[in-house]
């Protein structure tokens, strides 16, 4: 793995504190950026068997929810 320093401010170093992982968390709000710039023709649904929210992302891989952070289950394969 290759590393990037990041500043962050007192209010989102808290955030991140909460995080279990926050470099995992970072690197998947980036695919999901990049994701969504791409705007594939596969997506992936995931859906959180805590809160029963739902995300869609163009890579098959474990995902963790952005509401509660329990791992999501994968639900299939969306064609747009």
């Amino acid at each position: 793995m290759r590393q990037k320093l990041i500043t962050l401010c007192p209010n989102s170093f808290e955030l991140a504190q909460k995080k279990d992982n926050f470099s995992q968390w970072v690197r998947q709000k980036l695919l999901e950026d990049s994701a969504e710039v791409k705007s594939p023709d596969l997506l992936f649904k995931y859906k959180c068997p805590l809160c029963k929210s739902y995300t869609y992302d163009a890579l098959r891989r474990p995902r963790k929810c952005v509401s509660c952070d329990y791992a999501m289950k994968f639900e299939g394969q969306v064609v747009e």
